[in-house]
């Protein structure tokens, strides 16, 4: 049964996103999806995920979060379609090269800041006019972030975006929003197998110690329901890490 809140999930179509949606649509929150493309796994993800779920409302919303002028334009179309109010957004969307800096060229960088902050800051930009008071914002981050992986650029794009959680929760602390971010261990989705042949050393690493050490999507997404609903009251501007204890050792 619907509560009557709404939340806005970004890059909804796959792993993380996806998982996060089927939390949601469980506790009871109305969904609006986020996908970049009508074609490809995302797409059809999100077509099954609409065709089955019947609990509550779900709202497919096509954008390229890389690009402000597409988040406009979604909010537009959203409001046409008679979205009036987003209680909270979730910012899961991603988009990296994967490479070493040395070989890092300006389209890598556009990609990489465009996705990752200009891209989410857009979000909060065109979605924050639409929440009531006592909303929520939760970012998605990964362990980059923390640890020096190689060929990992999107790891300077989430410290930034740890940041800018920070500096948005004091910013939006007027209107009563909360901020947080999640940041995610190496996560069990179908972008594992490449992450494997990426840090193949670390894997091998953490295949032959005893701690679990992959974290499932629903784990994050879990988390996730936690820190948009009110049980997280009294967090603000945190970064909770969900990896498993695989920092703890060397």
């Amino acid at each position: 049964m619907s509560k009557g809140q709404t939340v806005l999930i970004t890059g909804a179509g796959r792993g993380i996103g996806m998982a996060i949606a089927e939390k949601l649509a469980q506790e009871g929150y109305d969904l609006i999806l986020n996908y970049r493309k009508d074609q490809g796994k995302s797409a059809a993800n999100l077509q099954r995920f609409v065709a089955a779920e019947t609990r509550v409302k779900v709202t497919l919303a096509k954008a390229d979060i890389s690009e402000t002028r597409d988040i406009s334009e979604m909010v537009k179309k959203l409001k046409q379609e008679g979205i009036e109010r987003i209680d909270h957004l979730v910012l899961n969307a991603a988009a990296a090269p994967f490479k070493p800096f040395m070989e890092m060229t300006r389209n890598d960088w556009k990609l990489l800041l465009n996705t990752n902050l200009i891209g989410n800051t857009a979000c909060v930009q065109e979605v924050v006019p639409m929440m009531t008071q006592g909303g929520t914002i939760c970012a998605i981050s990964s362990l980059g972030s923390q640890r020096v992986l190689p060929k990992y650029p999107l790891g300077v794009a989430k410290s930034a975006l740890e940041n800018l959680v920070r500096y948005l929760e004091v910013e939006l602390y007027d209107r009563n929003i909360r901020v947080n971010g999640l940041c995610a261990g190496v996560v069990n989705t179908d972008m594992a197998p490449f992450l494997k042949e990426l840090w193949p050393e670390m894997f091998q690493r953490y295949e032959d110690a005893p701690r679990r050490w992959l974290v499932e999507p629903e784990e994050v997404a879990n988390i996730t329901a936690f820190l948009v609903s009110d049980q997280s009251s009294a967090m603000r501007g945190a970064i909770l890490t969900a990896d498993l204890g695989m920092t703890l050792e060397p």
